[in-house]
This record gives structure tokens, sequence and C-alpha cells, in this order.
């Protein structure tokens, strides 16, 4: 029987103290993230396009959050300084952003936007918050035993993850395909959490009839685990 899991009273007080301003609002939503697109602020807000630009334009004048072109995204990228990640009380590190990752980067940030409004306010961890209510919580939220390297247990960890009503369900932005013993292994270590009752789901996001929808698909038939994970198609 699988536990419903709440998010945590410390990130729902963070929450209520960021909405009590909306500069802190948007750093929190920035550091959150780790990296965001303007056009990715207007939709997780919902502020009109003059708002947003002059908030923006307090906190880069306040050393809050920095502004980075990114070859290949056609938009300016917002990430939080260290100030800014204090300001705003997430107690996470500053991300370091790079071309190599940001696209993969941006689409968790679009997905973890849209869980949000699905799901409600505060139903989401990124991956920086998983790693850290993990630290706090010493277990493992949403991560899974993949391997022993060297007498030392290696994990993967989703990328973000939601609290429904049944517990919690673990999340996979998967644009690329991992190698098949790679990618079964991980596949096998979710549906054995789900089955043990740690999860309750987990979901993989891909492009639909793309080679990595194709690649998880496999995975999960030959770990007989349709069941525990949902293939299910990535948000535009």
């Amino acid at each position: 029987m699988v536990v419903a899991v709440k998010m945590p009273e410390r990130l729902i007080a963070q929450e209520r103290a960021a909405n009590g301003c909306k500069d802190r609002e948007l750093v929190r939503l920035v550091g959150r993230h780790g990296a965001m697109t303007i056009d990715q602020l207007r939709e997780a807000t919902g502020w009109g396009r003059t708002v947003t630009y002059g908030r923006i334009a307090r906190c880069l004048e306040g050393g809050l959050i920095e502004r980075t072109a990114m070859p290949g995204v056609s938009s300016s990228i917002l990430h939080a300084t260290r100030e800014g990640v204090n300001y705003a009380r997430l107690g996470l590190p500053v991300v370091r952003i790079a071309p190599g990752s940001i696209e993969h980067f941006l689409r968790c940030t679009s997905v973890g936007i849209f869980l949000e409004k699905k799901h409600g306010p505060g139903s989401v961890l990124t991956e920086r918050e998983i790693v850290l209510e993990e630290q706090i919580q010493d277990k493992r939220i949403a991560s899974v035993l993949v391997g022993i390297v060297q007498h030392r247990s290696r994990y993967h960890r989703a990328d973000l993850a939601f609290f429904g009503e049944s517990g919690t369900v673990a999340v996979e932005v998967e644009l690329t395909p991992k190698s098949p013993a790679r990618l079964r292994r991980i596949i096998e270590g979710w549906a054995g959490k789900v089955r043990n009752g740690h999860l309750s789901a987990v979901h993989y996001l891909c492009e639909p009839e793309s080679q990595t929808w194709r690649a998880v698909e496999r995975a999960i038939a030959k770990a007989e685990a349709k069941r525990q994970i949902h293939l299910v198609e990535l948000p535009s």
C-alpha cells in the first residue's frame, strides 16, 4: 500500500513567504528551477509583459538574478545569483548552466511549470529540491540505486517529483535514448521502488513515437513494469 506523501511543511512555508513579495517570488521561481526563460517565467506567474520586465530589471539591478545568452536558445536565460538564492531562502547551490545541458534544463523547467499548474502550487519538487530534501530527510525520496562501483552505491535521481493523492510520483524527462543496459537498470530500479510502496508511480515523458519513446517502451516491457512505469507524451 502506498502512503500519500505531502509537501514538507518547510517548503509550504517558503511558498507562502515568496507569495508575499513578487520580487522574491520571481527569484524563488528562477532559483528553484535553476534556469528559465522569460517566457517560462511569464507562463509560471501569469504576469503581463510590462510587469515581468519591470520586476526582472529590479532583480537584475539588485544582483539577485543574472541574464545569460546561450548558443541555440533564442531567449536569454535567467538564473539566480548567490545573493538571490539567499534572498529567496532556498538553501540551494548556485546553478551552473552549460550549452550541452541547457535544452534538458529548460524542458524540465517547462514540465515543472506544467505539473504545478495541473496539481497545484507547492506540489512539485525540482531536481535541485529533491537533492536538498533527500539530504534533510536522510532518505531517497526520488532516487534509485542503479549499481555499486568501488564499494560505493550509485544512484539515479528523477528530474522532478510531484505529490499526488496516492503518493509521490517521480518524473523523468527523457529527450535522448540512454544505452539499453543502463536504461533497463534504471527502469527496473524504479519499478522496484513502486512495488515496495516508496513511490506511487514513475512517469517517463518523451516525444511520441521518437527513438527515445521506443527505447523506453522496450525497456519497460523487458522489465515487466507496465503497471509501475507510465510512458507519457512530453508537453510542448
